[in-house]
């Protein structure tokens, strides 16, 4: 399970749609089904389930990180944070990530030999995570501190769970402090920039210009500030979204670059849309992506084909009726798998085919609920839309500015955990 824990789940999968294992003592439900996967991800409620990603997660997100958070105070901070995943937030966004895709193309282009996608796909989501979320709140040599220090909290994230001086997790956890407070000075920036009343240009800007209102509001009637609205509070949440976006990012670009270099006549279909869509090489906007039809398909396709995140482990707070005749005891980890539930229903689900998504065949109209890229229930990913458009942005440009090859290696066709799957390789 340490050494090669994709394979280690492909086979726990391989043992029905319900099967049990034990590690470290610990008993573990594992879901290849669907109805029971969606069942899982729908329980997530302090009487039930409460999800727990990794050992090491709540250590360095936090207890207050909002995957941990249940009930009121869950509902409370989403509903606090709808503003930052507006239609005209998401353009602003949009504008970034084209940006910073061009500006990263450009340097790859400039590159001798071969490269490792995986290697600089991260360096684009980490520069592009950073100008969407907090803008111009950080100086050039503190969006480098910031993108090692959150090298090393990924990397904890990956480690034996062992917190003392000069582990991984050890060096991660400190990492993590320094981020946060990064991010708080970033919120406290941004509050000021948002009080003169000017427009926001990041996702920091959206969340403040609502919460600066609900401090004065507050402030007015003698109450205390809201909550999440402190610096420190802010630097944490920021964090959270970060660390949901910039793996799982990485991972679906990958996927992008192997999939369309191995699949010609798909990149083929693209390019003529986009030279349609975008005849002059255009900005990627939100209403051209409206019309960006078959890019849309295999984005969806990526992401059915490949999800990122292949389970998200659960524990039971009390004993659990996972099925009528099926109850995981109180504390055991119940896994719901995403990627088991990919390859249900389809036609030919293990074939990269985007034209399962076309108006035509519309596979999603009954298979849809197989589609747990995103999870489901009250902790579906928030930030979907914001991903979906990345992914878009990322291939309209690439198909129209690049030509690339994909040398597959013996390890091309192999899946690794880090923590989100990538192709063994790393695509060369």
């Amino acid at each position: 399970m340490v050494m090669d824990p994709y394979n280690f789940w492909d086979k726990q999968g391989k043992y029905g749609k319900l099967s049990a294992n034990s590690l470290l003592g610990q008993f573990v439900v594992f879901s290849g089904d669907t109805e029971i996967s969606r069942k899982i991800f729908n329980s997530n409620h302090p009487s039930k389930l409460k999800v727990v990603l990794h050992p090491n997660a709540e250590i360095l997100l936090g207890k207050d990180n909002i995957a941990f958070l249940q009930g009121e105070k869950h509902k409370e901070l989403r509903k606090r944070l709808l503003p930052l995943f507006t239609k005209k937030a998401l353009s602003v966004y949009l504008a970034i990530q084209e940006r910073a895709i061009r500006d990263h193309l450009e340097k790859w282009l400039q590159m001798p030999g071969e490269i490792e996608m995986r290697l600089v796909l991260r360096d684009l989501n980490v520069w592009t995570s950073q100008s969407v979320f907090v803008g111009p709140y950080l100086t050039e040599e503190q969006r480098k501190e910031f993108a090692d220090n959150y090298l090393r909290l990924n990397e904890g994230f990956l480690s034996f769970p062992l917190n003392f001086p000069g582990t991984a997790l050890y060096k991660a956890v400190d990492a993590r402090k320094k981020v946060v407070a990064t991010l708080g000075e970033c919120a406290r920036k941004s509050k000021l920039r948002m009080e003169k009343g000017e427009e926001p240009s990041c996702l920091l800007d959206f969340w403040m210009v609502h919460t600066i209102q609900e401090i004065k509001d507050a402030k007015e009637n003698g109450l205390p500030a809201p909550p999440h609205s402190a610096d420190g509070e802010i630097g944490n949440t920021t964090l959270d979204f970060l660390f949901a976006a910039q793996d799982a990012s990485t991972a679906s670009l990958v996927w992008v670059m192997q999939l369309l270099a191995d699949n010609p006549e798909i990149l083929k279909k693209v390019r003529q849309e986009q030279n349609r869509v975008r005849p002059n090489d255009e900005c990627v906007t939100a209403t051209n992506l409206v019309e960006m039809e078959y890019t849309h398909r295999v984005m969806k396709e990526v992401l059915r084909y490949r999800p990122p995140a292949t389970m998200v482990p659960h524990q039971a707070l009390q004993d659990f009726a996972v099925t009528d005749d099926f109850v995981a005891p109180k504390g055991s980890l119940v896994i719901p798998s995403v990627l088991e539930s990919a390859f249900q229903g389809w036609s030919n689900p293990h074939t990269f085919d985007p034209d399962r998504f076309s108006p035509e065949r519309n596979e999603e109209a009954e298979h849809g609920k197989n589609f747990l890229t995103f999870g489901t229930g009250p902790h579906k990913c928030m930030g979907y839309q914001y991903a979906m458009n990345h992914i878009m942005a990322f291939i309209a440009v690439l198909a129209t500015n690049c030509e690339w090859e994909h040398r597959v290696t013996e390890k091309s066709q192999e899946i690794v955990y880090l923590p989100t799957i990538y192709p063994g390789d790393g695509c060369v």
